[in-house]
């Protein structure tokens, strides 16, 4: 595929400039960029894989009827869009039809139900996923293979991915409302308490003296 093959169309599905290759036919997918585009104003690309994490995904319900995937406490939610580590994320999930063109009803409903997400997972197909510019998109689009592949892992190890953890993350205390204490044990960054003024002031990392900062890189013995 070549620059020059790409349908150049307007807002109305009208084909502005078509591809030099000759009898070249619109993607079936067309009527679903329109959808995201009008629901979804500032996307500027939607992207559409057909990715074994994204597939997988739709699978881990064996009795195939949930309507989204929903995560929770892992690093690579900043990834996706609005959400961060400790949010929950829910992908809706869709049934798939014979040709993507019949996902559009589907699809428009899913935007409407989940504003916050910005991809739609299509079960035993793919995906779908937007961003406000080519690159935001291609970004995203990684984050979530990324975290599907994350879901298909822990529940094989028997852990679910819409459960908040019981140990092993920051939290404050419901009870007391005090924040769980980090481990003394765990060494501390050393920092520079004289003044920067100082005749003596060098600067190291994080503006540290460098004396301060070698003894942080020493190598335990």
């Amino acid at each position: 595929m070549i620059g020059e093959d790409v349908f150049e169309l307007d807002m109305d599905m009208n084909v502005v400039k078509p591809p030099v290759t000759p009898n070249l036919r619109l993607s079936a997918c067309t009527p679903i960029w329109y959808s995201v585009y009008r629901f979804r104003p500032r996307a500027k690309c939607v992207i559409h894989t057909h990715s074994m994490n994204a597939q997988m995904a739709t699978l881990l319900d064996p009795t195939e009827r949930s309507t989204c995937l929903r995560m929770t406490h892992l690093e690579m939610l900043k990834g996706v869009g609005g959400h961060a580590y400790d949010s929950v994320l829910d992908i809706p999930i869709i049934d798939n039809r014979p040709s993507e063109d019949m996902l559009v009803d589907q699809v428009e409903k899913a935007l409407v139900k989940y504003p916050k997400c910005n991809a739609i997972l299509v079960r035993r197909h793919g995906v779908f996923v937007w961003g406000d510019s080519w690159e935001q998109a291609k970004t995203q689009c990684e984050s979530f293979d990324y975290l599907f592949e994350t879901a298909i892992k822990m529940k094989s190890m028997g852990i679910d991915p819409a459960a908040v953890p019981k140990e092993g993350t920051y939290r404050v205390d419901d009870e007391g409302g005090e924040e769980k204490k980090e481990d003394s044990s765990r060494p501390v960054k050393r920092m520079r308490t004289e003044k920067k003024d100082s005749a003596d002031a060098t600067d190291g990392f994080n503006a540290e003296a460098d004396l301060n900062n070698a003894a942080d890189l020493e190598k335990d013995t």
